[in-house]
């Protein structure tokens, strides 16, 4: 690990790049170790550029860093999003960076919209920095911190970070409904970010009962919640558009918490049917999931992937649910392969239920041969026969 100090960035929606080049008190340091929860697709700013001896650090990676990773100066740190949030609680950083609402009447800044690891990183940074900025909506449910705590205070009327939810096709359609049909009434639901992951939430429009504990939520959700399908949403970050963080403040029964509480897999295994929906890339007959790697390349991080599953796993009625279209490039190849080539982002013994659009395989309680049985039946039709080839052969065992 790299003895250069390191600084604690906000991350997600509240990414304060644009503050970099105002903070006095951040010059002195623009050589040290850049850290934060950075998120592949959402945060492309490289904070090595800071300096020519600065580096970056997180949970992710992202092929807007991989030169920066090539030349050495990106730390991709091996932690699922629990481990990260419990790594900033044990950490000691030179100073930290930090976006928050303007202070209410009482001094008191919100943290708004992200608050998985930043609230937990405060009291970790000798120096701490304010980046307040208007756009910043002011949450009932979030932490707050008083203005006066704060080494330097810089203004920034910036917008926040967005991403851009896109509608389902079919085939998001197709997998989504097997994956709503499993979930029951007064389920606890996560969902993780992505194509899929977005689709869910309006998947569940019907069902009665149901509230929200996960890492992130995203515009469909915002509709569902002034509807009363959620009874109540527990999260660590809003992200979105404009208009879902314009939003943000007058959805009732939101609480924003840290990643401390929303990826403990205590806590979610006490849930009481607690369904965790995350995709992945690709699973193997043997059940091991990769949602980091393409062609030998990460594009990724473990996420809170394995501290859902986990949580789920050992939920009282707790679905832990893998969702992935059956094959890619046009059907040419299959995501359901014979053995993984690449570290297993979730090990076999974690596994338990793997959708695609051919249908649902519930896999715990199933070893050997009848676990690869499930999972070729529902692989792309024009896989299955060599998927079944590869399983005599021995394949999945070399």
């Amino acid at each position: 690990m790299s003895q250069a100090p390191r600084v604690f960035v906000s991350a997600s929606a509240s990414e304060p790049f644009a503050a970099a080049p105002l903070s006095r008190l951040l010059e002195p340091l623009r050589a040290a170790t850049f850290e934060g929860g950075f998120l592949p697709g959402i945060n492309s700013f490289d904070w090595s550029r800071l300096s020519p001896d600065a580096r970056m650090a997180g949970p992710f990676m992202s092929p807007a860093w991989r030169e920066t990773a090539a030349a050495g100066r990106f730390e991709k740190l091996a932690l699922t999003y629990n481990g990260f949030a419990r790594r900033v609680a044990a950490t000691r950083y030179a100073a930290g960076l930090f976006m928050l609402s303007p202070p209410d009447a009482n001094g008191l800044c919100s943290f708004g919209v992200t608050t998985d690891f930043a609230p937990t990183a405060l009291e970790r940074c000798a120096v701490k920095i304010a980046v307040i900025n208007p756009s910043m909506p002011r949450l009932a449910g979030a932490p707050t911190a008083p203005i006066g705590l704060f080494d330097e205070v810089i203004e920034l009327d910036t917008p926040l970070v967005e991403y851009a939810v896109r509608p389902p096709g079919p085939l998001e359609t197709r997998i989504i409904a097997h994956v709503a049909a499993l979930i029951p009434d007064g389920a606890a639901v996560q969902s993780g970010l992505g194509r899929l992951g977005d689709a869910l939430w309006s998947g569940l429009a019907g069902k009665t009962g149901l509230s929200i504990h996960s890492g992130m939520i995203c515009d469909p959700v915002a509709d569902l919640i002034e509807q009363g399908v959620f009874n109540r949403v527990t999260v660590g970050s809003f992200l979105g558009s404009r208009a879902f963080y314009a939003r943000a403040a007058g959805l009732r029964g939101v609480v924003m918490a840290t990643a401390l509480e929303t990826h403990d897999v205590e806590r979610l295994a006490a849930i009481p049917n607690f369904v965790a929906v995350n995709s992945a890339i690709e699973v193997d007959l043997l059940g091991q999931v990769n949602a980091e790697w393409v062609d030998g390349q990460a594009i990724s991080g473990a996420g809170g992937l394995p501290d859902f599953i986990r949580g789920a796993q050992r939920s009282r009625g707790g679905l832990p649910i893998i969702a992935l279209g059956s094959s890619a490039k046009g059907g040419a190849i299959s995501r359901i392969v014979p053995r993984l080539t690449v570290p297993p982002t979730l090990p076999a013994s974690d596994i338990g239920l793997v959708v695609t659009e051919h249908g649902a395989a519930d896999l715990r309680g199933l070893e050997g041969e009848a676990r690869a049985m499930a999972l070729i039946a529902i692989a792309a039709p024009d896989h299955r026969a060599a998927l079944l080839q590869a399983w005599r052969s021995g394949a999945p065992l070399a």
